[in-house]
């Protein structure tokens, strides 16, 4: 009952991101931000966990009880941006983690009209802070995902473009700083987008999806 009143409220974080013009960038001063932060953090980071970061892809997806043996912690939140991620990424350092799973930037560019420049600024920002804090946690950069534009044109139209466009800039900066890139966008995509099978808004994933999503981060958790 937990799970589903927070991921309702998640839901309510994206939403209300959706009202008027698009803003230069986007903020994580919000209730259900600094709750389920919180929330999480009575589980601190140990050298033993390997951790999600990430926004509501990852806040929903069941990552402990999809690798159990694995002591796999799950610090997504609905909502977030990367420069929400820079403000809570510290108590994560802190604990020196075995591997920092990425996946963000992705409510940055649905909900904010932020140059690829400075959302790659904020991403090394963040690289920065986790590897000198912590310079033995390897870290994974995962490409964003596609999305479904029929679902929702208003939102999402010519949406999978600018997202294509940003994994290859996320995968040069990867390779630029000898970090590992995962692919799971064309592992995930048909014809440039999100099926319509893999997602119940065209934006978020049901379990067809995350099952490509596991299979693609297997080899490196495991």
């Amino acid at each position: 009952m937990k799970k589903l009143i927070l991921l309702i409220l998640a839901s309510v974080v994206v939403t209300t991101g959706l009202a008027g013009p698009k803003r230069d960038t986007l903020t994580f001063h919000n209730g259900y931000y600094l709750a389920k932060r919180n929330v999480e953090e009575l589980v601190p980071v140990t050298r033993k966990n390997i951790v999600m970061l990430g926004n509501s892809l990852t806040e929903r997806g069941f990552w402990s009880e999809y690798f159990p043996d694995r002591r796999v912690l799950n610090r997504g939140i609905g909502g977030d941006c990367i420069s929400g991620m820079i403000n809570r990424v510290q108590p994560i350092v802190d604990g020196a983690p075995r591997a920092v799973f990425v996946m963000a930037g992705v409510n940055d560019l649905l909900f904010s009209a932020i140059s690829y420049e400075k959302l790659l600024q904020q991403y090394e920002r963040l690289l920065n802070i986790i590897a000198k804090g912590s310079p033995r946690t390897k870290v994974y950069i995962q490409s964003a995902l596609p999305v479904n534009e029929p679902m929702n044109r208003e939102l999402l139209k010519d949406q999978n473009v600018r997202l294509a466009e940003y994994n290859a800039l996320l995968r040069k900066m990867a390779e630029r700083r000898g970090l590992v890139y995962i692919d799971i966008w064309s592992a995930m995509q048909r014809d440039g987008e999100l099926p319509a099978e893999y997602t119940v808004d065209g934006i978020h994933l049901n379990a067809k999806a995350y099952a490509v999503w596991i299979e693609a981060i297997s080899p490196y958790i495991k």
